[in-house]
């Protein structure tokens, strides 16, 4: 998949975000240099400053790094941004493993939430994950945001006890913080029980 460049700037989900149109891109990791990493890495400095503190001068990642990014630009200013990374999650007691999307840090600029940013981009997210031929989409997220990825169309896997490798590679057990987004396939294809996510989150 190439890079692609598109234009949002209003309707149904954007109030003042129409003043200037948003051009939204998809990145391959290899393709960023040293300023567009700088640039993302602001942006999810000043977005996640309350939880972590790894976004560091050149270090756009908080976990695994990312293969792909999605940005949206505002004027030269990347101010909003999601990562994917394409991965196995292992469902034991099926002895089968599922491809998913992993998608993590999400992030719209603080000063721009609140003007459909937000649900531009998770659109974007699903446009990028379909492109890809992913059956799903896939995430982990707190209990504050979880209504926000819902009303994009996430499911959350509340059932689903998942065991995985934090961003401070701690090995994190029995959370019910996964969410779902079917994109090739159907949300009653995934499969019952448990979930391990062998690899360290975005």
């Amino acid at each position: 998949m190439s890079m692609t460049t598109t234009e949002y700037s209003g309707g149904a989900r954007s109030t003042r975000a129409a003043e200037a149109p948003v051009r939204w891109t998809t990145r391959w990791e290899t393709s960023l240099d040293a300023a567009e990493h700088d640039a993302i890495t602001a942006l999810l400095a000043h977005s996640y400053a309350s939880t972590t503190t790894v976004f560091t001068h050149g270090h756009s990642w908080a976990g695994a790094r990312p293969e792909l990014r999605l940005l949206g630009h505002h004027r030269g200013e990347v101010v909003a941004h999601a990562a994917v990374i394409r991965r196995f999650l292992r469902a034991p007691e099926h002895d089968t493993s599922i491809l998913v999307g992993d998608v993590g840090l999400v992030a719209v600029h603080p000063d721009r939430q609140g003007l459909g940013l937000g649900g531009a981009l998770m659109d974007t997210v699903a446009t990028t994950l379909h492109r890809l031929g992913l059956p799903y989409g896939f995430l982990t997220c707190g209990r504050k945001v979880r209504d926000f990825y819902r009303r994009c169309g996430w499911q959350p896997l509340s059932e689903h006890a998942l065991r995985s490798i934090g961003i401070d590679l701690a090995l994190e057990d029995h959370r019910h913080n996964g969410m779902l987004l079917p994109v090739l396939r159907a949300a009653e294809d995934w499969p019952s029980g448990p979930i391990e996510r062998n690899g360290q989150e975005i």
